[in-house]
């Protein structure tokens, strides 16, 4: 096994590492925002605390190894850029949003030894900005997975991201009307 194996093996390993977190983050977010009390909440909200560490050696990993690839492949491609800001996109909102949201909604539940009203706790869990900013990120990261096997021109590249963005948006959107539909049933039955 040579260096360039080695480095393709940690690219590969941490692009399926980040669409498992990005999976993981889909599955605790719909049991964030599906929660009947705070204790529901509360355990959802340490989910996601406790996904950093699969998101983050994940992201890393593409980052560096992804450099590394470009240092020696990518002379003369608009793709590897284009994938560059996407990734750091998916960063940005994720940290800025995702995380900013779920670390006031931890700070909610941490803020009094009392009960929090379910009502505090569901108006922070069905901001859709925390269902947008999935939609967005996995949208981007599927792209960019795109952009990798298809390795096209920056005209296309930019569509691509745009369009993958703007679907992942979409479909999260109907996904955060239908699951806010179905929570609101399942707590009209208590």
């Amino acid at each position: 096994m040579n260096i360039l194996s080695a480095v393709l093996f940690i690219h590969v390993l941490s692009a399926m590492s980040l669409f498992a977190a990005l999976a993981l983050e889909a599955t605790i977010l719909l049991r964030v925002r599906s929660s009947l009390n705070a204790e529901q909440a509360r355990a959802g909200v340490l989910s996601f605390q406790r996904l950093r560490a699969i998101a983050m050696p994940a992201f890393l990993g593409v980052l560096g190894s992804g450099l590394y690839l470009a240092y020696l492949y990518g002379g003369g491609t608009a793709w590897i850029p284009a994938s560059l800001i996407a990734m750091l996109l998916i960063m940005l909102v994720g940290g800025t949003v995702t995380g900013i949201k779920m670390a006031r909604l931890k700070k909610l539940l941490r803020s009094t030894g009392e009960e929090v009203p379910i009502e505090a706790i569901l108006a922070q869990t069905h901001d859709r900005a925390l269902v947008l900013s999935y939609g967005f990120r996995l949208g981007l990261a599927v792209g960019i997975v795109f952009l990798m096997t298809a390795r096209p021109g920056l005209a296309l590249s930019a569509i691509a991201l745009a369009g993958a963005a703007l679907v992942g948006v979409i479909l999260a959107a109907g996904l955060s009307h239908t699951s806010e539909h179905a929570a609101r049933n399942i707590q009209n039955q208590y």
